[in-house]
């Protein structure tokens, strides 16, 4: 225990000496048209860097070094709750057990918090971007993770995206999110019993099929953001903004599944959130940690063998849905030409870690005996790229889900002006 102790603490010391430490090139102040890209402001004073050389009110102060080591430390709590319920009440899996959900979400922020602090050494805390990276209007993305058994297919899943924003006023926003989504050809599983194998064709994948799959479905929901007033008391610690969220979303999901040479059967999914609310908190001017929880209903509905009529199940109360995100924004052409020319495209990036307490996609991340407890781990690379003076921007990202293997996304959109633009 004893040596336990002291390795945990030889991690923890040099990462909390780097949240508070002040960098050397730091220096508060507001970017200008000689010095438009300010260093990274100090960790142990108030920060107030603006958005943009043109901005007539700075952003908001924040100090992001004990920011981030109050995330970590809160990170830290939430497993240590984790192991507490467990402990207490076991490994039940119930309905309205939060202990896998603070496991996944209390990692990802402590993972996040390290990460950040790490970004924040290397690229600086400020100042906040004025085009970052946000969900495009418009896109298209593809996911797929192949398989390497002789005689398997594994297509990948195509799916288009929306996501108009509207907004009420320079606080409050409503976003309209869907998504359609479907596999481009069958998934194919085969029965690797030897036995089973067609001699003739032997090494050939002649395997007789076990399980196929045609999958199509959709997602649609209002993600409402509303920002708190900043600071909020006269004396404040000034650990960055806050804002709540409320995001009721519908899953919807299709499969016709062949059951080899029993025939085939329809099973719909629809994964109900009337009451997901999070909240998002600006732990300094270019990182953001995000997180949802609320409870989750399913209806599951299934056809007989070669049947078409579906059998409507009833609304059941499932596990405990929630969502946790780190972002980092990376500026990428904020620096001016070496000829003192301007760039001919603005260019920022959204570095994002997370983690969905959900297998309703299929996914989940195992470990050793940990099975069937945890959702899928994200990660992600964002790229936009505005051309000056353009109203409309292109957007593409890449990115990896780890959960029973892995999965590769990549994403390719275009960001149109909003329904109603945010009041200056």
């Amino acid at each position: 225990m004893r040596t336990l102790a002291q390795f945990g603490v030889s991690i923890a010391l040099p990462l909390v000496t780097l949240a508070f430490a002040v960098p050397v090139h730091a220096r508060p102040g507001v970017p200008t048209p000689e010095d438009p890209t300010p260093g990274a402001c100090g960790r142990n004073v108030a920060m107030c860097c603006a958005a943009n050389p043109d901005a007539t009110a700075g952003e908001p102060c924040v100090r992001p070094g004990p920011a981030r080591a109050l995330l970590l430390s809160l990170s830290a709590i939430a497993g240590a709750g984790a192991a507490g319920i467990l402990f207490a009440l076991g490994d039940r899996l119930a309905n309205g057990d939060p202990a896998t959900l603070l496991v996944g979400g209390g990692a990802l922020a402590g993972a996040g918090a390290v990460v950040g602090i790490l970004a924040g050494r290397l690229l600086g805390d400020g100042p906040a971007l004025e085009d970052r990276v946000r969900r495009e209007s418009v896109g298209l993305g593809l996911s797929g993770g192949g398989t390497r058994v002789l005689g398997e297919s594994s297509p990948p899943l195509l799916s288009a995206r929306f996501g108009p924003t509207w907004w009420f006023d320079q606080r409050s926003r409503v976003r309209l999110i869907g998504e359609i989504s479907g596999l481009l050809g069958a998934e194919r599983h085969v029965d690797p019993r030897p036995q089973l194998a067609d001699a003739a064709a032997a090494g050939n994948g002649s395997q007789p099929s076990a399980f196929s799959r045609r999958r199509m479905g959709f997602a649609l929901g209002l993600d409402l953001a509303v920002s708190l007033p900043y600071p909020v008391a006269r004396r404040s610690a000034r650990l960055g903004r806050a804002e709540l969220r409320y995001r009721p979303e519908v899953q919807f999901r299709r499969e016709w599944l062949g059951l080899g040479d029993s025939g085939m059967r329809i099973v719909e999914h629809t994964m109900v959130l009337p009451l997901l609310v999070g909240a998002r908190w600006h732990v300094s001017p270019r990182q953001r940690f995000t997180f949802y929880v609320g409870p989750r209903f399913d209806i599951v509905s299934y056809s007989a063998l070669d049947g078409r009529r579906l059998s409507r199940g009833k609304p059941i109360i499932a596990p405990l849905y929630g969502e946790a995100w780190y972002d980092i924004d990376v500026a990428l052409t904020e620096h001016p030409r070496k000829a003192g020319g301007q760039r001919r495209a603005k260019t920022t990036g959204m570095l994002s870690l997370g983690y969905v307490h959900s297998r309703f996609g299929g996914r989940g991340f195992n470990f050793g005996p940990v099975i069937g407890f945890l959702g899928p781990i994200h990660a992600e690379w964002t790229v936009r790229v505005r051309p000056r003076g353009a109203k409309v921007a292109a957007q593409f990202g890449t990115g990896v889900v780890i959960g029973n293997g892995f999965a590769v996304n990549a994403t390719v959109g275009a960001v149109l002006p909003d329904l109603r633009r945010r009041p200056r």
